[in-house]
């Protein structure tokens, strides 16, 4: 706010970390923070520390949350059910058991490839990944050129883990702590068997 006699100083660390983080539909990291405000970046973390007890879920509606590697702007969970009346809006359906199938291949083994999460779960997967990528929850992240086709190469995005509550695909539970020995040693197997099969089709273009 200006002062009265209508002077109009520099904003405050906290006002320009405030309004990119406003502004932002995804997490931003300290490094972008302190590029785009020219902040240290020591600065900007004191700010964040500030900004997250001004945005408490005791204290605001709004609150300031660490996912995905990047500090993120969203509505107090405790005001879910109010924010999803105002929206009016359905909610998207709810995914199916293949669907987390197909996610924990690629939160525990990913990237991979369509044919590699087919070979681990032993069916065709491809509608599924269709799907998932849709919803934004699987993405495209590179080719595997060791295999016949350089057939494109499939990771979870940003949207997972914020959805997850999750900063990293280490924040998720042990396959160890998950499944048996013997478990994990069929799904290798079936890794290596996926890597050796076929030349897979190339990546559809957009």
């Amino acid at each position: 706010m200006n002062e009265p006699n209508g002077s109009t100083e520099p904003p405050k660390a906290a006002h320009l970390v405030e309004a990119l983080l406003l502004t932002s539909a995804r997490p931003v990291s300290v490094g972008a923070l302190s590029s785009a405000t020219g902040l240290p970046e020591a600065v900007v973390r004191y700010t964040l520390t500030d900004l997250a007890r001004r945005y408490s879920p005791g204290e605001s509606g709004i609150v300031l949350r660490n996912v995905a590697g990047g500090y993120l702007l969203s509505t107090n969970p405790a005001c879910s059910a109010a924010v999803d009346r105002f929206r009016d809006e359905a909610r998207p359906a709810p995914l199916s058991g293949a669907a987390y199938e197909v996610l924990s291949c690629a939160i525990y083994h990913g990237p991979l490839t369509r044919s590699a999460i087919s070979g681990v779960r032993g069916v065709n997967s491809d509608a599924v990944v269709r799907n998932l990528i849709d919803r934004g929850l699987l993405a495209e992240v590179g080719v595997d050129r060791e295999s016949p086709g350089s057939p494109a190469l499939l990771d979870v995005t940003e949207e997972l883990l914020v959805a997850a509550g999750a900063s990293s695909r280490e924040d998720f539970p042990s396959l160890e702590t998950l499944v048996s020995e013997e478990e994990l040693t069929r799904v290798r197997e079936r890794l290596r068997t996926a890597g050796e099969g076929p030349p897979a089709e190339p990546p559809e273009t957009s």
